[in-house]
């Protein structure tokens, strides 16, 4: 046990010097004529207690996974051997309605992320058997608004023992975390395969922030959004530089903080411009619908201030030179914030859903 609880220091240490390291980027370059919020000082503060507090917090959340691995369910299952440290790792969750995890291409609520944690963790995972739990050098970025709510996002370099044999998980991940009576909690997962070669280099008490439900601000972001599909649906095909591509571009507050999840790769202010502009104004020549699966789409709004939106996608599109109704079904995770009145995008996450698809076509 001590030997465990050394390595959990290392990791923890670990984490930190990353986040550390992180901060100190310099701003990456901005190709963007027509976002309107590179003034904002809330895109760009640091928050940097809170980093720390944050950084903290998922340093506790690797340790409970490390001493805990291949202890037991926990809650009690064997009162003979019980696992405290999986009940401490679902404790540093916010779970209600709006707690949503994309998965190995999967959607789960509050009960199935916890099931699913505490049974790879607890019960999958070799006793002792988490060998490193760390991020890859230089991905790790904690992006905190308002001081009170903080998106994580990192690509895994994990080393899990599984029957004696060692796994390597690589995933992009975000982690959405959400600070209420004092203490970080998470309020959202989404996890997909990274797939660039050569990129992975390893190295030896009460309830949550509540989400606004029906509020002004959710019908904000739902309105937002909505224009969003409408400009990509109007600029489909019409060219790099169109007004429609300008609008859409408009809805990001781009910056150090933005990061983009999408294909298995990781992409930063530039990179979205460019992929946004030239999937949607050159590669796609009409939009035929451009939807979310029924009941999948929630908007969970913090403090009035911050919004998470999540869906399984439903769009039909025609490629130019390609396919027509070319059906695109993905797990999506959209973090908005709200800016001089505006919501702006903060961060995207996309992935392949692997599920069964056992609804209509909308058109």
């Amino acid at each position: 046990m001590k030997t465990k609880r050394v390595l959990a220091v290392m990791i923890t240490s670990l984490f930190l010097l990353y986040g550390c390291s992180n901060s100190d980027e310099s701003m990456e370059g901005l190709a963007s004529k027509a976002s309107e919020s590179r003034g904002s000082s809330e895109i760009h503060r640091e928050y940097p207690k809170e980093k720390r507090e944050v950084l903290a917090t998922f340093g506790a959340i690797a340790t409970n996974i490390t001493l805990g691995a291949g202890e037991g369910y926990g809650i009690g299952s064997d009162p003979y051997n019980p696992n405290e440290y999986m009940d401490q790792l679902i404790s540093f969750h916010a779970y209600d309605d709006n707690f949503v995890e994309f998965n190995n291409g999967l959607s789960y609520d509050s009960e199935g992320n916890e099931a699913n944690e505490r049974t790879l963790f607890g019960t999958i995972v070799d006793p002792g058997g988490v060998q490193k739990f760390a991020a890859v050098p230089g991905t790790l970025k904690v992006a905190v608004y308002y001081g009170n709510v903080a998106n994580l996002t990192f690509i895994s370099d994990f080393e899990l023992l599984i029957g004696g044999e060692l796994h390597i998980v690589n995933n992009l991940i975000t982690l959405l975390f959400v600070k209420t009576d004092g203490e970080w909690k998470m309020n959202h997962e989404h996890h997909s395969p990274v797939n660039v070669e050569g990129s992975i280099e390893s190295e030896t008490g009460s309830n949550p922030s509540v989400p606004d439900l029906g509020s002004v601000a959710q019908q904000e972001v739902l309105a937002t959004f909505g224009a969003i599909a409408e400009s990509i649906t109007l600029g489909a095909g019409k060219g790099y530089d169109s007004e429609y591509m300008d609008q859409l571009i408009s809805f990001h507050a781009y910056g150090r903080k933005f990061t983009e999840f999408n294909n298995g790769e990781s992409f930063d202010s530039a990179g979205n411009e460019h992929n946004e502009r030239q999937l949607f104004g050159e590669v796609v020549s009409k939009v035929q619908y451009f939807g979310a699966a029924p009941g999948t789409l929630k908007v969970a709004v913090y403090n009035g201030n911050v919004a998470n939106l999540t869906f399984l996608s439903d769009f039909i599109l025609d490629i130019k030179d390609g396919p027509t109704g070319h059906r695109v079904n993905n797990l999506i995770t959209l973090l908005f914030v709200k800016t001089k009145g505006e919501w702006k995008m903060v961060h995207e996450h996309h992935s392949d859903y692997m599920g069964k698809i056992d609804w209509e076509y909308p058109i």
